[in-house]
């Protein structure tokens, strides 16, 4: 099996996840892969920081509708309970976390990038998109927690959610979605100054980190993070 996922790790103390299968589309072998890939980032216990990222022009398109439908009951199950646990995983992992969105980041993939402490987008390539509403879809009631564990009500939830707006980085900027405006060879420098500054000089143990995490996000998911 060719691995979708390469996990890479530098003298800094950060690790690296790059997603590298065309439009990074998520199927339950790629969510399988994903977890692997997060153990053998917490296996390494000099890692102080996590950056994701994709290649070319995207950063994940999300699910793969195609293969999605043509699974059947307990398939379609637990793709869709890998999907949710791996999400909030990242959602209270116990480092920091940096999504480097290079190119196009929908559905999931979009939750993948707002599952991460930091976003960070290319000014002038690649939209954030949760198009469930354009394409017919409900969120379901996972997802909505996860999505409102990060986006506050108001203007910034209608328009991604109720009205799935394609943003721009400047867009997600202004809704604070995005933390940074860069182009692509600067992200991950610039990651690593959002992740050294939240850590502080002291740093942060991965216990508290995660503690903290599953305190502020987690109210709602502890039936999924009970799993974890």
């Amino acid at each position: 099996m060719v691995d979708t996922l390469q996990v890479s790790f530098e003298e800094d103390g950060f690790a690296t996840i790059q997603m590298m299968n065309g439009e990074n589309r998520f199927q339950l072998s790629i969510i399988d892969e994903w977890n692997r890939a997060l153990d053998k980032v917490l296996e390494n216990k000099n890692t102080k920081g996590l950056l994701i990222k994709g290649m070319g022009r995207f950063f994940s398109n999300g699910i793969d509708l195609n293969w999605l439908g043509e699974q059947e009951g307990d398939s379609r199950r637990k793709f869709m309970d890998g999907l949710h646990r791996m999400l909030v995983r990242v959602l209270v992992f116990p480092v920091p976390t940096a999504a480097l969105i290079n190119g196009h980041a929908f559905g999931a993939g979009a939750f993948l990038a707002l599952a991460c402490d930091f976003r960070l987008m290319r000014p002038d390539r690649g939209w954030l998109c949760w198009p469930e509403t354009a394409i017919g879809m409900r969120f379901g009631d996972n997802l909505l927690k996860v999505a409102k564990s990060k986006i506050p009500p108001g203007i910034a939830q209608k328009e991604a959610l109720v009205y799935a707006k394609r943003l721009t980085g400047p867009e997600a900027k202004r809704l604070q979605f995005a933390d940074v405006l860069t182009e692509e060879a600067k992200m991950p420098a610039e990651a690593r100054v959002l992740i050294s500054g939240a850590l502080g000089r002291n740093g942060i143990s991965r216990e508290l980190l995660q503690n903290t995490k599953t305190d502020m996000y987690g109210t709602e998911l502890h039936h999924i993070i009970s799993k974890l």
